[in-house]
């Protein structure tokens, strides 16, 4: 396994393993959470109704015991009183015996009372087994009361029943009541007291879906959006609901789930670039420290070939081995050469330094981009002619760009010298120049080996030489391109590759074009 492996692989265990089970742990407390939410809600909502509804039946029971007070007794001005203080109580009647004819007393404020006696004679009779369970509850000692169900002309008229015991018997006791007046008058204040702003408390009466009553004003949310309803005691027909206030519980639920969840998955994210971050850097440091490791062993063998000819043929000279003059001039010939490649590579590592330590000033300037390249192309004739090259400089209009000339000899000759390095079979090279938009171009193709795509995100980095194929056969510091892309950097030009292993190289140089500027006279 290589080493930047080893290093992922120790950065995922070591941050994002334990950033994964972190989340998992969290989305789960956070579920657990979510759910205890939910049950506190829903157990403060169920005690406000609760409230309410005891509230309620509270109203009841003083009413029950002030019609209690008033049946003793001879006349119905306590009852008449009753009604005149609750307007939500309509009538009154009590039925002193349970027969087959009894006598009902009745007590209203308006004089419709034989219509409704008629009425509270067929309720009874459609519910006689009513009327026997609230005898049986009143012998064992408990007093219920109970709704009952009629037409009693008027939707919102509820009738509500319960056992009265006297020294002759048993008394059934009705109070017909208007809901929509008990609700309003009587239940809505203390609906609004509990609100209090922070919750919405409705009334719905079954089976409409729009509030009879509600401590929001003009609140028309159906019941269906209550996060949680009650059946109104008093009237079962009725139900109670309440809300949040804006959002329904859900909803904060969800937007709080969606909250955490969230900021924790962008945590994550921010973790996991940091990670990537980290081991990219650290993947091209210790590429960095490799390609570095491979220069001193290739600039070691690059100096140790042409010291090793300078010092054997300087040696065989000094010994006076060599007898003719036209070996010795052979000799020297190779001692001349072999110490210009020498001072080739201690230059070139030299102006890499310079330049990459900032310490190399350029003096860019109007220079004719065909004239320049025409000049290194006539030095340089000899050399790619003697390698066995033909080029091809197809332009021949004058190009002004601003470069400095020391560095544009330097890059392109760079380029020239890989051409010439990496062209085994197809030995030519095409030179040309163009002009596009702010630069002027100089294009320098081959028909060499090619680069791959991968290695090709890589050529520019200092140091940096291709580890596999053909071209890891080739010697070199590594250093030609980036000193290259160091020198069009100063210059505030660029340059770029297109390559195809087993087709060639296209390398193109940008430089600025010069700005022309008119004057008028």
């Amino acid at each position: 396994m290589k080493s930047t492996n080893r290093i992922g692989l120790l950065l995922g265990i070591v941050f994002l393993l334990p950033a994964l089970f972190f989340s998992v742990y969290e989305m789960s407390a956070l579920n657990k959470d979510e759910r205890m939410i939910q049950q506190i809600y829903e157990k403060q909502l169920d005690a406000i109704l609760f409230s309410i509804n005891q509230y309620s039946d509270d109203v009841l029971s003083n009413w029950i015991t002030k019609v209690e007070a008033a049946k003793e007794a001879t006349t119905d001005e306590a009852f008449q009183k009753l009604l005149s203080l609750n307007p939500s109580l309509k009538r009154i009647f009590v039925i002193d015996t349970i027969q087959d004819n009894p006598v009902i007393r009745f007590a209203s404020l308006d004089s419709t009372t034989a219509d409704w006696e008629d009425k509270i004679q067929m309720a009874f009779n459609s519910n006689p087994e009513i009327i026997q369970q609230l005898i049986e509850f009143k012998k064992s000692g408990f007093q219920k009361t109970i709704s009952l169900n009629y037409n009693w002309g008027n939707p919102l008229f509820h009738c509500i029943i319960y056992i009265s015991q006297t020294l002759k018997g048993y008394q059934v006791v009705g109070l017909i009541i208007d809901s929509e007046s008990f609700i309003h008058d009587l239940v809505g204040p203390r609906l609004q007291m509990v609100a209090k702003d922070q919750f919405v408390l409705s009334v719905f009466k079954k089976p409409t879906p729009r509030p009879l009553y509600s401590t929001l004003q003009g609140d028309t949310t159906s019941i269906q959006k209550e996060s949680l309803t009650k059946t109104f005691w008093i009237f079962p027909e009725h139900e109670l609901g309440i809300r949040t206030v804006g959002s329904s519980l859900q909803k904060i639920i969800d937007e709080r789930t969606y909250t955490n969840l969230s900021l924790l998955i962008v945590l994550d994210v921010i973790l996991i670039i940091a990670v990537i971050l980290v081991f990219r850097n650290v993947k091209r440091e210790v590429q960095l420290a490799q390609n570095k490791a491979d220069f001193v062993s290739n600039v070691s063998h690059e100096i140790r070939t042409p010291l090793a000819l300078i010092s054997m043929f300087a040696e065989t000279l000094e010994m006076d081995r060599v007898k003719s003059e036209e070996k010795k001039k052979e000799y020297y010939s190779i001692i001349s050469k072999e110490t210009q490649r020498l001072s080739g590579i201690v230059n070139k590592i030299l102006n890499f330094s310079q330049t990459e330590a900032k310490k190399k000033i350029l003096h860019p300037e109007a220079m004719d981009l065909k004239a320049a390249t025409e000049d290194v192309l006539k030095t340089y004739d000899f050399h790619l002619r003697n390698k066995g090259f033909v080029y091809e400089f197809k332009n021949s209009d004058s190009l002004w760009v601003i470069a400095d000339r020391e560095a544009f000899m330097e890059a392109f000759i760079n380029l020239i010298d890989n051409a010439i390095k990496y062209s085994a079979d197809q030995k030519r090279l095409e030179i040309n120049l163009q002009a596009e938009k702010e630069f002027g171009l100089l294009i320098v193709k081959d028909f060499g080996i090619g680069i791959s795509r991968q290695d090709q995100k890589h050529v520019f980095d200092k140091f940096y030489r291709v580890s596999s194929g053909n071209l890891a056969k080739t010697s070199g510091t590594g250093l030609g391109l980036s000193l290259v892309k160091q020198l069009m950097d100063a210059q505030q030009g660029k340059i770029t590759v297109e390559s195809e292993l087993g087709k060639g190289s296209c390398f193109t140089l940008y430089f600025p074009l010069q700005k022309i500027t008119t004057t008028h006279g």
